[in-house]
């Protein structure tokens, strides 16, 4: 599946510029405000190009936040006057519009370099306007097969799935499957469908096969 999203974080860019010592600095430097970004989710970026220092963000309706300084962003997050955060496009010059300002002169100046209240803010600015992707929750049918010799074994089925439907009905195809073709016998079952799990008697082995969370992507 496409944008599969690791630990619930936006993917990281993919571009040349990822392996340069300055872009690798900054993105380590700014590292907490980067992650809280993906967290939202939104697809985050360190703009290094022309010296213009920068943390960009990308919306759904192919605008951007550009998040810097009271001038560029330093390379030393200690030394930054606060945060100013505006909405830009690169196609359409009539969205500007700004998000946040904690620099000496803006309006949330009280907070300077404190990044809860900017990335508050930021979220309640995306989520008013829905302007970041959904995260959907991936499912996976797994197994644990404990043997006679009390040695374990866990190993993926199928998946992953996006919608849980899909995930519980494959799920019954392979209980359906182990029972009348494998002839295991079903010793418990639980969870219903909101996360089925079943424990069968393998033929003399145990066996458990279960729904299991498989991290998340992108909508």
């Amino acid at each position: 599946m496409e944008n599969t999203v690791i630990n619930d974080l936006a993917p990281a860019p993919v571009h040349g510029n990822t392996t340069d010592p300055l872009w690798l600095k900054l993105w380590e430097a700014y590292e907490p405000v980067i992650t809280a970004l993906r967290r939202i989710p939104l697809v985050t970026d360190v703009e290094i190009s022309g010296g213009m220092f920068a943390i960009t963000a990308e919306l759904t309706d192919g605008s951007y936040l550009w998040i810097a300084s009271s001038d560029v962003l330093p390379v030393k997050p200690s030394e930054a006057e606060g945060f100013l955060v505006r909405r830009a496009h690169v196609d359409n010059p009539t969205i500007d519009e700004l998000v946040y300002d904690s620099t000496p002169d803006g309006a949330q100046a009280e907070h300077a370099n404190n990044i809860v209240p900017l990335i508050q803010a930021i979220t309640a600015f995306v989520a008013e306007r829905q302007l970041c992707k959904q995260l959907i929750e991936l499912l996976s049918v797994r197994i644990i097969l404990v043997t006679n010799r009390h040695q374990s074994t866990s190993r993926h089925l199928s998946g992953p799935f996006a919608k849980r439907a899909e995930a519980v009905q494959e799920f019954g195809c392979i209980t359906h499957h182990v029972m009348h073709e494998h002839g295991w016998r079903l010793v418990l079952a639980q969870g219903s469908t909101e996360w089925p799990v079943t424990v069968w008697d393998a033929q003399g082995e145990l066996a458990i096969i279960f729904l299991a969370h498989d991290g998340t992507a992108l909508a």
